[in-house]
């Protein structure tokens, strides 16, 4: 869609005044996607949204760009803040959000064209608390959770604590936005990884019913953004808030939160980081239940050198067996 025929579209929004759906974006200096990305907001094929964009400080001229697409498109706002990190970034962006439902994209992704409708659509027919899309890569692979219809939230919280690699963290999913200020978003900036799965599970423990729908809504861009090496200092705290998060369920949740320790630990065996185990997961020997597969159990019971041969030939039969 060209930017004509956006401009015509946002004069019309600009009369109605009406509101259903915040779209937030946090942006930090990705000048070379943020066009694209708040282009493919602004096209929706719904009427009733805003998006909102959160300008974090960037250095580069994202934030600029942002202000230039917002003086000729009155759906699009544009905040600026200190450099705060993503999480409080889309604090801040709910917190200014005038819409009922919140949707997220990030800055070097998009949204597809429906994504607002089919999500709204499914929210609203079976009075859903958050409705779930498949998503999509730059290269049109779609990468799809395998659910449909209501499922319920503890089942979404065990396909994240598996690390399931088709499960989104917060892509192409429409959140209430009442739930989110309910705390959902106080993540300390210290979390900088794998904080919107975090957010995610703090909403899944407030709520009863999600809906997943068939229709892929969100193209998430593989390879843009680098990732530290994993860190156990890192790794332990995140356990720490994620068992906090966890405590409305952990009744029931917590064999898959140690299953989920045990996959982090055959990572970093695989990283070659034989240390951990006396440092940190010797803790879990006895907590491990049968949901935790024999395999599993066995790469956790040897000697963590002995454990790599293990884990890094099963990693590599995976690999050659999707080829």
């Amino acid at each position: 869609m060209n930017y004509f025929v956006l401009l015509h579209l946002d004069t019309d929004y600009q009369k109605e005044k009406i509101m259903k759906i915040s779209i937030v974006i946090p942006v930090y200096n990705k000048e070379a996607y943020v066009r694209q990305c708040l282009t493919q907001a602004l096209s929706q094929d719904y009427d009733d949204y805003e998006v909102i964009a959160v300008d974090d400080g960037s250095k580069d001229s994202s934030g600029a760009i942002c202000d230039e697409m917002a003086s000729l498109y009155p759906r699009l706002r544009v905040i600026h803040k200190e450099n705060g990190g993503v999480t409080a970034a889309r604090h801040r962006g709910v917190e200014e959000a005038q819409g009922q439902y919140i949707m997220f994209c990030d800055s070097d992704d998009a949204l597809l064209p429906h994504a607002l409708r089919h999500t709204i659509e499914a929210m609203e027919a079976n009075n859903a608390d958050e409705v779930i899309a498949p998503y999509q890569n730059q290269f049109g692979i779609v990468k799809d959770a395998g659910c449909r219809g209501l499922i319920a939230p503890t089942d979404v919280i065990k396909d994240y604590l598996a690390l399931h690699n088709n499960f989104p963290p917060i892509w192409g999913i429409l959140f209430r936005r009442d739930i989110i200020l309910d705390g959902c978003l106080d993540i300390s900036r210290e979390i900088y990884l794998g904080e919107d799965i975090l957010f995610h599970i703090r909403y899944l423990t407030k709520v009863s019913r999600v809906y997943y729908i068939s229709q892929s809504c969100y193209v998430y861009s593989e390879g843009i953004t680098s990732y530290p090496r994993i860190n156990l200092d890192y790794e332990s705290r995140y356990d720490q808030l994620m068992q906090s998060a966890l405590q409305p369920v952990w009744t029931t949740i917590e064999p898959f939160f140690r299953l989920r320790q045990v996959k982090v630990y055959e990572k970093f065996i695989d990283d070659s980081q034989f240390d951990v185990y006396a440092q940190y997961y010797h803790t879990l020997k006895g907590k491990l239940s049968h949901h935790i597969s024999f395999t599993d159990r066995l790469a956790f019971a040897l000697p963590p050198r002995i454990a790599y041969y293990l884990i890094h030939g099963y990693k590599w039969w995976l690999q050659t067996k999707e080829q």
